[in-house]
């Protein structure tokens, strides 16, 4: 890509990745569930600590983000350290993930638009009218530039921001039984529920990542990636712990898990609404509407990024790697839109043919997509830490044992242990025990999307070497001029000019 579509400043960056982060989501639904579903008060320590992991992995990440940067992160570290069949492994997987929350998230965001319209002017739309308005937007956003984008992401977060801000505000000024620290001790994460609260705490960081898809498109970002990331981790890990921690205050920890389970989101509203301020919580509430059109905009952000990425390379379609002079991916961007609008349309078949109510896409697409997402995202988190300690062993001498040894060891050792945690829980996290071979299928889906990419990889090192050598290079592959016998070029004979000429005829 051209320095002339160079656009992104730090601040930019870090409004795209925490709108993915979808904070007042997270705060208002995600904490609440963590705690319910979990049975354990343990919370804002839990997102504390999975802060921690994510800076740990968040060191060895920006090393290779100014080692490699390239616009698909996971896609060139893993093929940079791992290998090149490697790599299509890990973009299918990445993919996959990103796909099944962004959908997840369009389902949950139609039905939050449609539940908010019931309530607030007595008068239904179907969720799927919502999600298709919210597609189309996103799609419009995906053809312009990163920079145009991140500006409107940024004024919805900074409203996100406040609205949480003013839950703390209110919760620490009438704690219900008086301020305490307990929920931050170690033991309220020891316990059965752990598995299933680590998987919730570290679902509030999915996105961080995306910071390095920005790198074509930044300023200096040799500087300004690292700096976005650990400014987004700093920002996100601190935010959440803290407003957890104010959730607890708001009920009295001993019986916060109690209030979750039994109010579920609705405790950040009701919280707020018993303080006197009823009249703002429909603007929070639509404020929840905008955390998640921000959420799916970031996430389309980053697959057509991948996309784009792959498309440039040969590997898939080469013109999915067409961008426009904004450096927007304009044609993998539309193909993702259309994609949405296909799966969307999906899941509204499946509710008039199973004859759900209009929960279905809350509690069914939301549930099962999200989960899968998740768990496929943590272990891409955890084969990029494998890479980038194999890159830079075979690369010594770049960066301190810190950055190349340390760092990614903690890293792979969390992540491995936050996986198979996701995996032994999977159950709790899908919420119905009836549909316990879920446990089984959706990992086994999210996992074997890897494995194609691992062949499509193998398939090209036989049948286009070309295509395969240059995975992973961020540019386009450079295909011989013409095949000619070996001996017409042979070091051992003089070519003539003539013989060139007639070579490139």
């Amino acid at each position: 890509m051209s320095s002339t579509v160079r656009t992104l400043r730090t601040h930019n960056i870090v409004f795209l990745v925490v709108a993915a982060a979808a904070p007042l989501t997270v705060v208002s639904a995600g904490a609440t569930a963590a705690y319910a579903t979990s049975g354990m008060s343990g919370v804002p320590l839990g997102y504390l600590l999975c802060g921690g992991l994510v800076a740990f992995f968040s060191v060895g990440f920006c090393a290779m983000a100014k080692e490699i940067p390239n616009t698909a992160a996971f896609f060139s570290y893993v093929s940079a350290g791992l290998g090149k069949s490697h790599g299509l492994a890990a973009s299918s997987l990445a993919i996959v993930s990103y796909t099944a929350m962004q959908i997840a998230l369009y389902c949950l965001l139609g039905y939050t638009a449609s539940s908010l319209a019931d309530s607030l002017f007595g008068f239904h739309i179907h969720w799927s009218i919502w999600a298709f308005i919210a597609l189309s937007l996103v799609a419009f956003l995906g053809v312009k530039s990163a920079d145009a984008t991140s500006k409107i992401l940024g004024f919805l977060l900074f409203l996100e921001f406040c609205a949480v801000a003013f839950f703390c505000f209110l919760a620490i000024r009438n704690p219900a039984d008086g301020l305490s620290i307990e929920t931050l001790s170690p033991a309220t994460l020891i316990g059965a529920g752990t598995g299933t609260l680590l998987a919730f705490t570290i679902a509030g960081f999915m996105g961080i990542e995306s910071s390095a898809m920005y790198s074509e498109e930044a300023i200096n970002p040799s500087k300004t990636i690292p700096n976005a990331t650990l400014i987004s981790i700093l920002i996100i890990s601190s935010f959440y712990g803290f407003s957890s921690w104010a959730i607890a205050q708001s009920t009295g920890e001993a019986l916060v898990v109690e209030a979750a389970q039994e109010s579920g989101s609705d405790l950040f509203f009701n919280f707020i609404a018993e303080q006197g301020y009823q009249t703002i919580v429909p603007f929070i509430q639509l404020l929840l509407v905008t955390s998640l059109f921000a959420a799916v905009t970031a996430f389309h952000n980053s697959i057509s990024r991948y996309l784009m990425a792959l498309g440039r390379e040969e590997v898939i379609w080469k013109k999915l790697g067409a961008v426009s002079q904004s450096g927007a991916p304009v044609s993998a961007s539309l193909l993702q839109s259309a994609f949405g609008f296909i799966v969307i349309g999906a899941a509204l078949a499946a509710q008039y043919l199973t004859g759900y109510d209009d929960t279905f896409p809350s509690a069914i697409v939301f549930s099962w997509m999200s989960n899968a997402g998740g768990f496929g995202l943590v272990f891409l988190l955890l084969a990029t830490s494998i890479s980038v300690f194999f890159y830079f062993k075979k690369h010594t001498g770049l960066y301190s044992a810190f950055v190349t040894k340390i760092a990614p060891t903690v890293a792979i050792i969390g992540f491995g242990i936050m996986f198979v945690l996701i995996l032994a829980n999977f159950e709790n996290l899908i919420g119905d025990a009836e549909l316990w071979y879920l446990v089984f299928i959706i990992p086994g889906i999210i996992l074997l999307c890897g494995v194609a990419g691992f062949l499509r990889g193998e398939q090209l090192k036989r049948s286009h070497p070309d295509i395969y050598a240059n995975i992973g290079s961020g540019h386009p592959p450079v295909k011989p001029a013409l095949d000619t016998p070996r001996d017409l070029l042979s070091p051992q004979k003089q070519t003539t000019p003539v013989e060139l000429s007639l070579i490139h005829i």
